[in-house]
C-alpha cells in the first residue's frame, strides 16, 4: 500500500517567511498531528549559510549582497554555502524519512536519483560524482561538468528539514558572490543554459512529485497552507 503524502505551494516568497512555516509543518510533523509533506517554494535572492560554511567561501561583504539584493542568513542544514533566487526550484521533505529508506545515506541518494528522474523527463541527463552531493550535468556548451541541484537537509527528532533545489533558469551571475558549497573547481548550470526549453515551476513541481511517489512509493495530495494554523 502507497504511502500517503501531502504538498504545499508556497509559491514565491521570503526565504525567512517560509522557513518559519517549515519549522511549524516540521513540528507538526513529529507530533504526528499533521502528515509528512513536500514544501515547494520559490524565494527571493539570499545566500545562506549551512553549519559546514566556511568563510572563505562568501566572496562579497554583506553590504555588498545587499547592493545586489541578495540577502545573507545562516541557517540550521547540513553542508557549505548556497544561494536561493528567482528562478530556481526549491523543496522542503518534511518527513519521518526511515519510514522510507535505510538511514540518511540512502536518502540523500534516492533524492538525487528523484532529480535525475525529473531531468530527464525534460530530456537532460543528470549524474552524481563520486564525494560530491546533489546532481550534475554536462553542460553543452562548455563540456564541463556542472552542478545543477543542490541538496543539503538536517534532521531532528526523525523528521527531515530543508531539502534540495533546481536551477531552472536563476541570474547565475549571481553565483559569484559564493564558491557554491565550497567546491571551488566546478561550476552551477541551469536547465535553460543547458538548452532545456522554457518551463514553469508549477510544471517542474507536478513532475518532481510524480517521480518522488515514484521513487519512494508515496501517494501526494494537495493541501492547503491555510489548513495548517487550524491543525
Amino acid at each position: 500500500m502507497k504511502k500517503d503524502l501531502t504538498w504545499i505551494d508556497l509559491g514565491l516568497i521570503s526565504y525567512e517567511d517560509a522557513f518559519i512555516i517549515q519549522e511549524q509543518l516540521h513540528e507538526k510533523c513529529v507530533a504526528e498531528t499533521w502528515p509528512d509533506t513536500l514544501l515547494f517554494q520559490e524565494n527571493y535572492p539570499i545566500i545562506t549559510l549551512g553549519r559546514g560554511t566556511h568563510e572563505k567561501n562568501l566572496l562579497l561583504t554583506a553590504a555588498e549582497l545587499l547592493e545586489l539584493g541578495i540577502a545573507l542568513t545562516a541557517v540550521s542544514r547540513g553542508g557549505d554555502i548556497s544561494y536561493h533566487g528567482n528562478g530556481q526550484f526549491i523543496v522542503s521533505p518534511i518527513l519521518h524519512f526511515d519510514q522510507y529508506v535505510k538511514g540518511a545515506h540512502q536518502y540523500v541518494r534516492c533524492l538525487e536519483q528523484v532529480v535525475i528522474n525529473l531531468l530527464a523527463h525534460y530530456q537532460l541527463k543528470g549524474k552524481r560524482i563520486k564525494g560530491r552531493s546533489g546532481v550534475w550535468v554536462t553542460e553543452p556548451g562548455t563540456g564541463e561538468d556542472k552542478k545543477i541541484s543542490a541538496l543539503g537537509i538536517a534532521v531532528s527528532h526523525g523528521v527531515t528539514l530543508h531539502g534540495m533545489s533546481i536551477n531552472v533558469n536563476p541570474n547565475l551571475e549571481h553565483f559569484k558572490a559564493i564558491i557554491p558549497c565550497g567546491i571551488e573547481d566546478k561550476g552551477v548550470t541551469s536547465m535553460e543554459v543547458c538548452g532545456c526549453p522554457p518551463v514553469t515551476l508549477s510544471d517542474l513541481r507536478d513532475q518532481f512529485i510524480l517521480a518522488f511517489d515514484e521513487m519512494f512509493g508515496t501517494q501526494t495530495t494537495r493541501r492547503s497552507i491555510s489548513e495548517i494554523e487550524s491543525r
